[in-house]
């Protein structure tokens, strides 16, 4: 049987978007729309003569609630050609917790094969590091869910499930038992604590609970301090962390799984992602980590002035919470 080509899954996603009932005039102008490109330039795309970017197949996905994925054939014959599946929007703790599932599966098939590998580019600091963390997970949780919330509705942990929490804990568990190279900026506690700062002004946390999460950070950030000095996380396993002046590559990691087999996880809209083991994604990504290596720092126990450097600086940002 002759092997799937990227080109022919190509073809067939702009089939499945074209077999929707609205019509094909319409669905053309909705695809310039989205993709932002002319007739011409979508004719080739849809013939597969000239390949969609990630960030295209993204916006596509993302537009029409497409599990792209879903859409191959011959799943075993065809494994290297899998291009994204998509997690959908938040709109509610049933998603939350599905999202939990996913993550805790992509987590899962990397700690049973010996020798995996995850890199994760830390624009903002990695659920896994504070999902362990009561009041820090539930405070996610309910930004995560606050767009569907009433505008004033206080952070109140005790309205999170409680098995989120279970979820969470074994997510950072999992964390703990895999090889982790971590890529971070300066500014990569930033947003947390923007966001706790935000609801604090608002009076939408009580002083308690900023409290509680204050603590929580720096217990995060000392367990990261920690496993910077020992180059290993708490079960054990090996770990680096590169300290970049700036981050190009978006919010995401990239799981190297086997020699043969990467898989790359890429946020988008919230917490939505786009998952793809396609070698052209999956290259890409592994590029762009090539070049943030090369031009970071490595912290460790040996780079002590580079390490003060860094905890002092995101230390004296919590404090000033």
């Amino acid at each position: 049987m002759a092997m799937y080509t990227p080109n022919q899954f190509q073809t067939q996603l702009f089939d499945e978007i074209f077999s929707s009932t609205k019509g094909k005039r319409k669905i053309t102008a909705e695809l310039m729309e989205v993709l932002g490109c002319s007739r011409a330039s979508l004719y080739r795309k849809r013939r597969g003569t000239t390949p969609l970017t990630t960030d295209e197949l993204i916006r596509l996905a993302d537009h029409f609630s497409l599990s792209i994925d879903a859409l191959r054939k011959n799943t075993e014959e065809n494994s290297l050609v899998v291009v994204c599946t998509t997690l959908p929007p938040i709109k509610g703790y049933d998603d939350i917790d599905f999202y939990l599932d996913n993550t805790r599966r992509n987590l899962n098939q990397a700690v049973n094969v010996s020798g995996a590998q995850l890199y994760f580019i830390a624009k903002e600091v990695p659920i896994y590091r504070y999902m362990d963390r009561p009041t820090l997970s539930a405070f996610r949780f309910y930004l995560w869910n606050h767009e569907h919330m009433r505008r004033n509705d206080r952070f109140d942990p005790s309205q999170t499930p409680q098995v989120l929490f279970e979820k969470g804990q074994e997510l950072s568990e999992l964390s703990r038992q895999l090889k982790v190279t971590e890529f971070w900026t300066l500014s990569s506690f930033d947003n947390l604590i923007n966001q706790i700062h935000y609801v604090k002004n608002r009076g939408l946390a009580s002083d308690r609970l900023v409290s509680a999460m204050k603590r929580e950070l720096e217990e995060v950030l000392a367990e990261l301090v920690q496993d910077i000095k020992k180059e290993q996380t708490a079960q054990g396993q090996p770990y680096h962390m590169m300290l970049c002046e700036y981050l190009t590559i978006n919010d995401g990691a990239l799981l190297e799984i086997t020699d043969h087999h990467s898989v790359a996880l890429f946020s988008y809209s919230s917490i939505n992602y786009l998952k793809s083991s396609n070698p052209n994604v999956v290259d890409a990504f592994k590029r762009g980590l090539r070049y943030h290596r090369m031009q970071g720092e490595v912290l460790d126990g040996l780079n002590k002035d580079g390490l003060h450097k860094f905890e002092d600086a995101i230390r004296a940002k919590i404090s000033a919470l």
